[in-house]
Order: structure tokens, then C-alpha cells, then sequence
């Protein structure tokens, strides 16, 4: 008995998968793997390859989709490229963000990987901004504004640069620690004069970096405790970010994982351990039998 449970096949006893986490690495989903977030939900369409989207925004009118390529993986080196499109389409009013980018994952011990990457992203919002009605929805804003909030035929475009960095301390394939920083390092911006900004967030502090930007105008970072059972993963931690609980995105997670090749392998794992935990009442009452005849 004491043997048989050594076998079980459960996430505590087994050892660190390195690949599992995918939303801050350069790994991707299996081919035919599901992960189902709160925000987003996401599949291995092919070999290191995956699409996504988030969900709530697509039910909102707000199309969108993500992707990552597992471009090469040779020795402890990872390296992907990575996608990101959103756009708000109306009558009189667009807008729409493209993001790309790259990242690395190194991994100089078994339990222990670094993780390295970079963003490129651009927002461009245009069209007749209907202020009057805005106004109503965001009665919790402050009273000072940037421009004329009587301008409505408005372009604004920002592109920035972000960096990103995080590690995490494997235990078992159940138990890890992650640490992750991200910051936008560098920002243009080309608005209207006369565009109306809301004292929001930070925003209008935002808006009037052309160039490099401190990290700490624009930094978030965070630790957390990654748990991964057999399909729900859950991710609890704490951090600091220049706006206001932005932290809570990069430290807290909850999804369920299914299909892939590995977790279809790992249930036929389970189920030859669940026959043989049947059959060993059996085979100790033959063995009795036989020394009862004996």
C-alpha cells in the first residue's frame, strides 16, 4: 500500500513542469490544449502555436484576438514572438490597439527560469467623441480636464515600449513562486490640443511623456503563489504599480486547462493507478487464501 500511494499520480508528488505557465513565458499551450481564464480564453490551434481572446470584450462589442508563436527551442533557451489586436468600431467614432512582441525564457537550473521580453504597442482613437453623453458615465471623474470638452472631432495616437521581466521558483508541479516587473519605458504621443482628457488614472499625466518614461510613472510589479492542480490553475499574491491596483492583473489568475497531448497521456496515468489501487484488495485476499491452503 505504502508503494502504491508513491505511484499516485497527483501534482504534489510529481516533479516541476517548467513549460506549464504560459502568460508570462515564451511557452505556449499544446496543440489541442484549452485554457479557460476569467478574461480570456485561449487554444493551441497548432504545434507552439496559440490564439486567444477575451471574452467579456467581445460580448461588450470590443473585438479582439492574441497570439504566440513558439518561434525556436534549443537547449534551456525559449524564444516566441507574440501578438495582440483590439478594435472598437462605431458609427461616427474607432478606435484600435496592435501590440507586438518578443520574449525569452532561459531556465539555469531545473526548478528556475528567467523570463525576458519586450512590447511594442500603438493606440489610435478618432471620430466624433460624443462628449455630452460621456459625461454622464463618468460622473466620478475629477472636475479638471485637459483641452475643450466641447471638441468632439478628436484624433489621438500614442505608441509606447514596454519591458518586461519575471522569474519563478518551481517546487513541484503543484507549487511555485513567481515575481514579475513590467514597465512602459519609452512613449510618443500625437493628440488635438483642444482634445479633452479626463484627470483619471493618471492618464493626463500619461499623455505628456514624448520620449523616455520613468518606471516609476509607469511600473507595476508584483510576487504571487502559483498553484497548478490536474486542471484549475489559481495564482494569489501581492504588488505596487504607479496605477492605483493595477497589480491585481499580474498577480492574480484563475483558469482551467484541458486536452493537449500531455494531460491526455497524464489522465491514462490515473486511471492504470485508480485500476491498480482496485485490484490490491483482490490480489491480498488471494495471497491470504493461499496461506490459509498453505
Amino acid at each position: 500500500k505504502k508503494q502504491l500511494r508513491l505511484f499516485k499520480h497527483s501534482p504534489y508528488h510529481l516533479p516541476a513542469n517548467p513549460r506549464q505557465q504560459i502568460d508570462f513565458t515564451a511557452y505556449t499551450l499544446e496543440w489541442g490544449e484549452v485554457k479557460l481564464g476569467v478574461a480570456s480564453m485561449t487554444v493551441g490551434i497548432l504545434p507552439h502555436v496559440q490564439l486567444g481572446t477575451s471574452v467579456p470584450l467581445d460580448v461588450l462589442g470590443i473585438p479582439n484576438v492574441h497570439g504566440k508563436v513558439h518561434v525556436t527551442e534549443k537547449g534551456p533557451w525559449d524564444i516566441a514572438a507574440l501578438g495582440q489586436y483590439y478594435v472598437l468600431p462605431r458609427q461616427d467614432f474607432s478606435g484600435r490597439y496592435i501590440g507586438a512582441g518578443a520574449i525569452v525564457s532561459i531556465q539555469p537550473v531545473e526548478p528556475w527560469s528567467i523570463h525576458l521580453g519586450g512590447t511594442w504597442n500603438s493606440w489610435r482613437v478618432a471620430g466624433d467623441i460624443q462628449l455630452d453623453n460621456l459625461s454622464q458615465l463618468l460622473w466620478f471623474l475629477d472636475s479638471g480636464v485637459i483641452g475643450d470638452a466641447d471638441h468632439a472631432d478628436s484624433i489621438l495616437e500614442v505608441t509606447t515600449v514596454g519591458a518586461r521581466a519575471a522569474t519563478d521558483l518551481r517546487f513541484n508541479r503543484r507549487d511555485s513562486i513567481v515575481i514579475q516587473g513590467e514597465a512602459i519605458v519609452w512613449a510618443t504621443v500625437d493628440r488635438d490640443d483642444e482634445l479633452w482628457v479626463p484627470t483619471f488614472l493618471g492618464l493626463e499625466e500619461t499623455l505628456a511623456y514624448d520620449g523616455a518614461v520613468p518606471i516609476e510613472s509607469a511600473g507595476v510589479a508584483s510576487i504571487a503563489w502559483q498553484f497548478a492542480w490536474e486542471h484549475w490553475e489559481l495564482r494569489l499574491g501581492w504588488g505596487i504599480s504607479s496605477v492605483p491596483a493595477a497589480w491585481l492583473l499580474q498577480s492574480t489568475e484563475l483558469s482551467y486547462r484541458f486536452g493537449g497531448p500531455s494531460r491526455m497521456r497524464e489522465r491514462r496515468m490515473r486511471e492504470t493507478w485508480e485500476k491498480n489501487k482496485d485490484e490490491l484488495p483482490k490480489g491480498l485476499e488471494q495471497a491470504d487464501d493461499k496461506k490459509k491452503k498453505k
